[in-house]
């Protein structure tokens, strides 16, 4: 069945669909991994067909972390998609250049992600940012006092940090 592709800026918050799965996440989502890794959303969906996605996935299931590491795609709409809700609609099937977020939507964006953070701070021990600028600076500001998050350098030459930071986590 084909997907209706969501498209626009500030106005995607407000979606019913947008709507029906930040609930869903907020409401159902639970994860026991004891990391968790935030990357940020791409423009190719599913996400895991963009050349970072592909490369960090290659890297945790290539030292056999899967079951260590829950990863999680920061960005607007939807807020956060859990690798595995990545094709559940509508993670594949919207485009939001981040560009034509407003301040506006920035404010709903910050204050949703805040909640989601505080809800999974409780789900894991540690917390890696694996994102470009822009996404990063967003989380850090919904961390607050409830993650102290280790940020690896977002760039293709910067994964035997992301790796190293993995281990160290894991070995803590």
């Amino acid at each position: 069945m084909e997907r209706e592709i969501l498209t626009g800026g500030d106005s995607l918050f407000t979606h019913p669909a947008v709507k029906t799965f930040y609930k869903e996440l907020i409401d159902t989502w639970q994860s026991e991994k004891p990391i968790a890794l935030f990357m940020a959303c791409t423009m190719h969906k599913p996400y895991s067909n963009s050349m970072m996605h592909k490369k960090v996935q290659g890297l945790i299931k290539k030292h056999d972390y899967e079951e260590s590491i829950q990863q999680y795609i920061i960005g607007e709409p939807l807020i956060a998609v859990p690798r595995e809700w990545e094709k559940k609609y509508p993670a594949a099937n919207y485009e939001f250049p981040p560009e034509e977020m407003t301040k506006k939507g920035r404010k709903i964006f910050v204050n949703r992600l805040k909640i989601f953070i505080k809800k999974i701070s409780k789900m894991h021990d540690h917390f890696l940012i694996f994102t470009p600028n822009h996404h990063r600076q967003i989380i850090l500001e919904c961390a607050d006092s409830f993650i102290n998050p280790v940020i690896i350098p977002y760039n293709i030459f910067q994964l035997p940090k992301l790796l190293t930071a993995i281990q160290e986590t894991i070995d803590d």
